[in-house]
C-alpha cells in the first residue's frame, strides 16, 4: 500500500517505493537474481512498473526502495508485508539487492531499520522471514541476523517451471529483539563492541576521526600492542627525565 514512511541510518535510506525507481531497479534484475522470489520475474521496465504497482496494491504491505546515502544510488528493494495489527505480527519480504552490494552491510542495515520499525514503531510481537529452501545465500543471511529457524514449509509455492518448491520459515519475537538489535549494531558499527571493552581514550583530541580510531582498534585486535624498540624506549625515558627537572 502507499505510504510516506522513510527509515534512515547506517548509510542507507529506505524510502517509499514508487515508479520513479523503475529504471534503477529494472537494470539490476534478471532471471538468476530473481531465483527464489515468489513474485513473477519483472522483465524490463514494464515488468518492474507492474511489480511496483502490485507491491503498492498489496494490503498490509509497506514497500521500500533502498538508497545508498554515499552515492545516492538505488541499490534494491524490500518491504514489510502481511501486517496484521490485531495479531501484532508482520513479515519481511520482497527483498532483492543489486549484485554490486551483495556481501556488504546493505542487508543488515536494511533489516535493522525494518525490525526497529516493526518492534518499536508498529509494536508487533512477531516478525517472520521466509526463504526458498534452495537459496543458501538468503538462508545464511537470515540466520546471521539471529532469527530462529522454525521449520520447512514443504511444497509451499509454485515455481516458475510449474513445480512446487519448499520454503524455510524463520521468526524473531519481541523478547528477542534487544539482543538481536545489539548484534546488528555491532555488525554495522564494529567500534561499538571494541569501545565497550576498552578504557576511555584520554586526551585524544577532537580532530581524530572515527576512521582513525577504527584503524587503530583493528590493528590492536589483529596484532596486539606494537612493541617499542629498546633504543626508542631509552630515548623516551631520557626525555621524560629532562622534562621532570
Amino acid at each position: 500500500m502507499e505510504h510516506d514512511l522513510v527509515l534512515e541510518a547506517h548509510g542507507f535510506r529506505l524510502e517509499p517505493l514508487a515508479q520513479q525507481h523503475v529504471s534503477d531497479l529494472a537494470r539490476m534484475v534478471d532471471a538468476d537474481l530473481w531465483a527464489g522470489m515468489s513474485a513473477p520475474l519483472p522483465e524490463g521496465e514494464v515488468g518492474m512498473m507492474n511489480y511496483i504497482e502490485d507491491s503498492l496494491a498489496l494490503p498490509g504491505c509497506l514497500p521500500f526502495a533502498v538508497v545508498d546515502l554515499v552515492d545516492g544510488q538505488v541499490r534494491g528493494s524490500t518491504a514489510l508485508v502481511d501486517h496484521h495489527p490485531e495479531a501484532r505480527r508482520v513479515e519481511i519480504g520482497r527483498t532483492f539487492y543489486d549484485r554490486a552490494v551483495w556481501g556488504r552491510v546493505i542487508n543488515p542495515a536494511s533489516k535493522f531499520l525494518l525490525l526497529q520499525h516493526a518492534f518499536e514503531g508498529l509494536g508487533v510481537y512477531r516478525v517472520a522471514l521466509r526463504a526458498d529452501a534452495r537459496n543458501t545465500r538468503s538462508l545464511g543471511a537470515i540466520e546471521r541476523l539471529g532469527a530462529t529457524r522454525e521449520g520447512l514449509l514443504r511444497g509451499y509455492r509454485d515455481d516458475r517451471d510449474g513445480t512446487r518448491v519448499d520454503s524455510v520459515s524463520f521468526s524473531i519475537l519481541e523478547p528477542e529483539w534487544p539482543e538481536i538489535r545489539e548484534r546488528l549494531l555491532n555488525r554495522l558499527d564494529p567500534l561499538r563492541s571494541i569501545e565497550a571493552s576498552m578504557p576511555p581514550l584520554a586526551s585524544v583530541g577532537a580532530s581524530v576521526t572515527s576512521e582513525v580510531v577504527q584503524e587503530v582498534a583493528d590493528a590492536l585486535l589483529q596484532h596486539g600492542p606494537v612493541p617499542v624498540p629498546p633504543r626508542a624506549a631509552a630515548r623516551r625515558q631520557r626525555r621524560a627525565r629532562r622534562r621532570r627537572r
